[in-house]
């Protein structure tokens, strides 16, 4: 029998040819790639609250990516192969078939995924096979930090501070151009089809289309016009398509890379000229490297109800109240708006984000992690170290240097939403289960 050789490659929340560790490797080898994608098939409640952790913007838009991410691998004489199985069962089968030597995947973001790509390796090792990780995530890899990981500083400021002072070079990879051929015999595998669903019920649906194709297009669209050099002053904003940069559902699922947004962005400032708002976009990048960063650090403190500080908040088990938050149904105009958004459209602002979780700690005096739960079962672009990070962050147990920050949500309302459009927009929804 042949030794094995090739590889399998796993592919996770890095949905995209572009900047791709893992094909870049998988283009310097020898022998044949089997890529491979694994369906959610987890919808265990959160309990005690009983949504899933998947919701229905998120899914739609896995679809559309993974939809798209099979016609460009097609186009590089690939195939993607969608299962439901147990990836700790089925990658070694998989291996075994086809003789593969190595299974390559992204480094996973939180603890709950550690424990798939965990039990996989551990798998693979009793067969004598192969593992490697890569880190797809950040914008920064940890060895480009100026710092160990344990040595992370517990306030963003900080971190920024010291990072900035060592910027490393940021270099975004074009797509590989020469991939290997699937295995011989991998054509009578049986893949699941994708077939994007059809937008849900609504007239308010956010303009998202899942896919690399669709996240590059939006990337050069907002850095054809003025608008990075106006974000720090939008980026506030409640309504419209421009006063977000509207990354964030591309990068949570890999359909963009950060260090491909960084190029742009710097060449965006090296032709039109860089300003307070262009440096805020990168700003944004950074804390969310922070966040990814701080859950390596600090893993399953991370969803503990005293989170980092070991200092659990004053809270009750409600659930009335956190039903009324959760469906818009509080009494609070500017808080019922964001929550009706956010459940017809599977997106929020962030000033907004930030107001109904705040609401919900500290008016409401609720556990945040029903808050960080129902976020992680709606958003579109849900992540979890940056739900996570934020949802401690504003319930003073995270990443905070001030523990007791609380949004008045009537005076926000008077700051960002003076003529009440926001609010007048949702008011006549009306959320029924």
């Amino acid at each position: 029998m042949s030794s094995p050789q090739g590889s399998l490659l796993w592919f996770r929340t890095d949905l995209r040819l572009h900047d791709h560790p893992g094909l870049e490797a998988a283009e310097m080898q020898t022998g044949p790639l089997l890529c491979v994608y694994f369906s959610e098939n987890d919808n265990r409640p959160m309990a005690p609250l009983g949504f899933s952790r998947l919701g229905p913007f998120r899914a739609r838009f896995i679809e559309q990516a993974l939809d798209d991410l099979k016609s460009n691998l097609q186009k590089k004489g690939q195939q993607l192969f969608v299962f439901s199985e147990n990836p700790a069962q089925a990658i070694p089968e998989l291996m075994l078939r086809f003789g593969l030597k190595t299974c390559r995947m992204e480094e996973s973001k939180a603890p709950f995924e550690k424990r798939d790509e965990a039990e996989v390796r551990a798998q693979l090792g009793k067969l004598g096979l192969e593992c490697e990780t890569y880190s797809s995530h950040p914008l920064l890899a940890a060895q480009q930090l100026p710092f160990e990981l344990n040595r992370l500083p517990d306030v963003f400021t900080a971190f920024r501070n010291k990072v900035e002072a060592q910027f490393p070079t940021i270099k975004a990879h074009p797509p590989a151009t020469n991939l290997p051929a699937p295995p011989l015999g991998s054509a009578a595998l049986e893949s699941q089809e994708v077939h994007p669903k059809k937008a849900m019920e609504s007239n308010r649906i956010q303009d998202f289309q899942g896919g690399e194709t669709a996240g590059l297009l939006h990337l050069s669209n907002y850095f054809s016009g003025n608008w990075a050099s106006e974000y720090k002053e939008t980026r506030n904003g409640l309504q419209g398509y421009r006063y977000s940069t509207r990354f964030s559902p591309w990068l949570a699922q890999g359909n963009l890379s950060p260090r491909k947004i960084w190029t742009e962005l710097k060449r965006y400032e090296a032709s039109v000229g860089a300003n307070e708002s262009t440096y805020w976009i990168g700003f944004e990048l950074l804390w969310r490297d922070y966040f990814y960063f701080a859950m390596q650090k600090y893993g399953d403190s991370f969803f503990r109800l005293g989170g980092i500080r070991q200092q659990p908040p004053e809270c009750q088990a409600d659930l009335d109240r956190f039903e009324s938050w959760r469906l818009g149904k509080t009494g609070q105009p500017f808080i019922d708006a964001c929550m009706k958004e956010l459940y017809q459209t599977g997106f929020l602002s962030n000033r907004g984000r930030q107001n109904a979780s705040s609401y919900l700690v500290h008016y409401l005096k609720l556990d945040w992690r029903w808050g960080a739960a129902w976020y992680e079962n709606r958003l579109i672009d849900y992540d979890p170290c940056s739900n996570y990070g934020n949802w401690a962050y504003v319930a003073g147990v995270g990443n905070d240097p001030r523990p007791n920050r609380v949004f008045n949500p009537e005076r926000q309302a008077e700051m960002y939403d003076p003529d009440k459009a926001y609010q007048n927009a949702w008011s006549q929804v009306c959320i029924s289960e």
